[in-house]
């Protein structure tokens, strides 16, 4: 009977490894089609623009998930393993996972600092919760790592890496994270709900950038949250050997979804600078002249140098409804 039991335990092993194995795959898959999909843009609105903060997060973000795709395949399918490297890739890919939410927030907090016209206490805000989340989910990592034992386990074709001894409360990494988005989401649904108030559409001429912002905020939160809740709710009930299957995908969705929200503003930013037209009477027919956001983003006319040289210099408390307009600068800090 024990023999019995015994084979039946080998099964299930080895059925969870090709699990992981497969998700850890497509969760590689997603990164890979969105470089491959989105590269054109890339190149046009981000290797040609000048270095900013939100330069460097959107390109470490990218490649730093790509690299660790890369690196994470080479463990699942090496044949070849050690107890030694199972032990230091388990740790490497925990650290892993909080660095790709780290970059991927450090980006979000720009949006929404962008959204409050650049609001210092806004800023301050994010910034003392956001090292307070991920002080939190640091200690739970730190305390999970340091419990941990790996050992190479032989199955056909090869080896595969098995974590032991992983503390039940590893799922609470997951809840700063969710706290925080939580919050970010919150603040967009604000500002969004003022601005609507105020203009009675978040997409009328001048308010485009702050609808594009408020939408890619609560499609991140839905998309994004749903993932670590899924992450959270695997580690909390799943047996140890799944408990690599959601780590790839929260890396993947949090990589790609950035990186959106980075694109997305960028191209907005470029399609308003080239519609730019002198000032004339709107006819009917002439949306389809007004570049591919249509009539939202025709421009009243250009700007001298000497307006542009006061806009870069304008208060940053200065409302949204007072310097969108004419805003075609502040998105490259994305």
């Amino acid at each position: 009977m024990d023999l019995v039991s015994a084979f039946k335990d080998y099964i299930q092993g080895l059925n969870d490894i090709q699990v992981t194995r497969y998700t850890q795959l497509t969760s590689s898959c997603i990164i890979v089609f969105e470089h491959l999909i989105t590269f054109d843009e890339e190149v046009e609105l981000i290797w040609k623009s000048t270095w900013s903060l939100g330069k460097v997060l959107f390109l470490l973000n990218r490649y730093y998930s790509l690299a660790a795709f890369i690196f994470n395949n080479y463990e699942l399918f090496s044949p070849a393993l050690t107890d030694t490297f199972c032990l230091r890739f388990f740790q490497w890919q925990g650290w892993t996972g909080l660095l790709g939410c780290m970059f991927a927030e450090g980006i979000l907090q720009i949006r929404i600092y962008a959204l409050y016209s650049l609001n210092k206490k806004i800023l301050a805000l994010m910034l003392i919760l956001f090292v307070l989340c991920l002080t939190s989910s640091a200690y739970v990592m730190i305390t999970v790592l340091s419990s941990v034992t790996a050992s190479a386990f032989p199955v056909p074709g090869g080896t595969f890496c098995i974590v032991k001894g992983v503390p039940r409360h590893f799922y609470t990494f997951w809840i700063p994270m969710l706290l925080f988005e939580t919050l970010l989401c919150t603040l967009a649904i604000i500002q969004g709900v003022q601005t609507y108030k105020a203009q009675g559409s978040l997409f009328r001429r001048g308010r485009q950038l702050v609808g594009i912002l408020v939408r890619d905020s609560l499609m991140y939160f839905l998309i994004i949250c749903s993932t670590y809740l899924t992450c959270l709710l695997m580690w909390a009930v799943a047996p140890v050997n799944l408990l690599g299957v959601p780590i790839g995908f929260s890396l993947a969705m949090s990589c790609v979804l950035a990186n959106r929200v980075v694109l997305n503003v960028r191209q907005i930013n470029r399609d308003l600078n080239l519609s730019k037209q002198p000032l004339r009477t709107s006819q009917k027919g002439d949306e389809d002249q007004c570049g591919p956001y249509n009539s939202s983003f025709c421009s009243p006319g250009e700007l001298s140098q000497f307006e542009m040289q006061r806009l870069r210099t304008m208060r940053a408390e200065k409302h949204w409804s007072e310097v969108t307009e004419y805003l075609p600068q502040s998105p490259n800090s994305f």
